[in-house]
């Protein structure tokens, strides 16, 4: 099963106003995984992990909240099947 980290750079606004954020994915997206805010070269960036390639979906949705965000990069990667049983 693919799964990705989805990387955004984001203001300082959106470390500010973090539980919203966090909400408002959760609420139009509940397939996605955990998601942080770190900080990372004195810019902020959101992770987010992800099914599928929602990049788009996320930067739009947030926009229309006011959250301007870019995207940087989609690392991908593999999980066992959890009805795969291993020894």
């Amino acid at each position: 099963m693919e799964n990705y980290i989805l990387s955004f750079r984001a203001p300082l606004k959106a470390l500010l106003q973090r539980q919203q954020i966090f909400e408002k994915l959760g609420k139009e997206y509940p397939q996605l995984g955990s998601i942080s805010i770190d900080m990372d070269d004195k810019q902020y960036v959101i992770n987010v992990h992800s099914p599928s390639r929602l990049e788009n979906e996320i930067q739009n949705i947030l926009l229309t909240y006011g959250y301007r965000i870019a995207f940087v990069k989609a690392v991908s990667y593999s999980t066992l099947d959890p009805k795969v049983k291993t020894a």
